[in-house]
């Protein structure tokens, strides 16, 4: 999910710190004086608070003398007296860290100022979840979470030459200070206090519906306590607009099976912050994906459903509002396939002489696939004949194992979705074929058709050929 933003000049910026130092850090850095790592304080370099207040003495000097000072240069004023009337100042000089630095401006921007900046409650909290516990350089981290030295992590995200800690942008990287580093962010970093579900209770009554669908179906505490989890939430709106359009008039209604499976369907695991999304297929706990459309930004679609509201961060992950519930399949490959016919009936006549029914319904041993599907023209293009009923007598006595052998050829383990493809080898159940993405075609002439692509079954994913293919 992009967003339009203006990108300031600076560093290119390269993240490639493993997460395990990060645990180290954790585990050595004390904001006590007494067990923190104490620095030379005579060498030269000045140390991080140095650093931000002689930001603040330059501007200061350059509007006393009438010099030309840019507003658009950073000033650190409101920082500099958090962390003096919190007592933080001694700290935050004399340990090795690293400190995202939100500007005066970015400060203002939330009703913040000198003088009221230290009656924020819970602002000792707020200023350490700005701080890791070791210099950290941009050609050290990578795009993930990372512990502060408040215990909470923050996400770092790197997007092209644009890097993102949570929903702020860097837009200086590393100055270099005595006992560390600091990196300049354009707004300030807000410190996460509920879990998603708190989160969701305490925007009633606007995901009331919601909440009262997690608890019926027994996910509340999975989502309370579990994660990271990324959730797509929909507003009372779209659950009302749902039971309008279906034979349902409450939630009382929906099958208890099927209630869990469309929730979970609105659940992706991991972080997943709006500037991380590209146009694609992204897997829920459902087992089936979404579908992310950017296409037309700076609207945002996961299915058929606009993102009304992005990066809403809980303590345990991330929720996205949305307007439209999304319906996840409810059909097998078999089912689906049944669902078109007569379009798909001699794949599946062929499929139930080869004795392959139960393993695309979802019997075993193959939790999930991807199957080629050639149409009926194409089967009877590859028999040679023109009737329907003629060509099920003829796949009903073709060999098994040939029939096997030419099925398989047409199957992936797993889902593979269009996205997920590249031009060349594609392995199936029976050996590779070869995949052309530019001209859409597999192994020189069957193609793929572009309408029918991606079309999910409860255990796999369909996408539709003109021609059987031969190994």
């Amino acid at each position: 999910m992009k967003t339009e933003t203006t990108k300031p000049k600076r560093p290119n910026l390269n993240f490639k710190l493993p997460l395990f130092l990060f645990s180290l850090i954790l585990l050595t850095f004390s904001c006590s004086n007494e067990d923190a790592e104490m620095l030379d304080t005579q060498a030269l370099e000045p140390n991080i608070v140095e650093i931000l207040e002689s930001y603040n003495r330059t501007a200061s000097n350059a509007k006393i003398s009438d010099d030309k000072y840019s507003d658009s240069e950073p000033t650190f004023e409101i920082l500099s007296v958090a962390l003096a009337k919190t007592k933080l100042a001694s700290t935050v000089s004399k340990n090795r860290l690293t400190v995202f630095a939100p500007t005066d401006k970015a400060f203002e921007a939330i009703g913040l100022n000198k003088k009221n900046i230290a009656e924020v409650p819970g602002i000792v909290d707020i200023l350490l979840y700005h701080v890791v516990g070791q210099p950290v350089y941009s050609s050290d981290l990578v795009s993930g979470p990372v512990p502060t030295v408040q215990g909470t992590d923050v996400i770092v995200n790197v997007d092209g030459d644009q890097v993102l800690i949570n929903n702020s942008i860097v837009t200086t990287a590393d100055i270099k200070a005595r006992n560390g580093v600091i990196h300049i962010l354009d707004s300030v970093l807000m410190l996460p206090s509920m879990n998603l579900v708190e989160l969701a209770i305490s925007q009633n009554p606007e995901f009331s519906i919601l909440v009262e669908a997690v608890t019926k179906a027994g996910l509340g505490e999975t989502l309370a306590g579990g994660g990271p989890f990324t959730v797509f939430a929909p507003t009372n709106q779209a659950f009302v607009d749902l039971l309008e359009a279906t034979p349902f008039t409450s939630l009382d209604d929906i099958p208890m099976d099927l209630l869990t499976q469309i929730l979970l369907y609105h659940v992706v695991d991991g972080y997943v912050f709006s500037n991380q999304l590209s146009n694609g297929f992204v897997p829920t706990l459902n087992g089936a994906a979404v579908q992310v459309n950017l296409d037309m930004a700076p609207m945002v679609y996961i299915n058929d459903s606009n993102v009304i509201m992005a990066n809403v961060q809980a303590t345990n992950g991330v929720v996205h509002a949305i307007n439209k519930v999304l319906m996840p399949p409810t059909l097998n490959l078999v089912e689906l396939a049944s669902s078109f016919d007569p379009e798909f009936s001699l794949l599946l006549e062929a499929a139930t002489t080869a004795g392959l029914a139960g393993v695309l319904s979802g019997e075993g041993p193959y939790e999930q696939l991807t199957v080629f599907a050639p149409t009926n023209a194409a089967f009877l293009e590859f028999l040679g004949l023109s009737d329907v009923d003629e060509a099920k007598t003829v796949i009903s006595g073709i060999d098994v194992g040939t029939l096997t052998s030419i099925l398989l050829y047409h199957v992936v383990e797993g889902r593979v979705y269009s996205s997920d493809l590249s031009t060349g080898p594609v392995s199936t159940l029976n050996g590779d074929f070869d995949l052309d993405l530019g001209s859409l075609t597999i192994d020189g002439s069957a193609m793929l058709v572009p309408s029918l692509l991606n079309v999910q079954a409860t255990n796999g994913v369909v996408h539709v050929i003109d021609e059987v293919l031969v190994p």
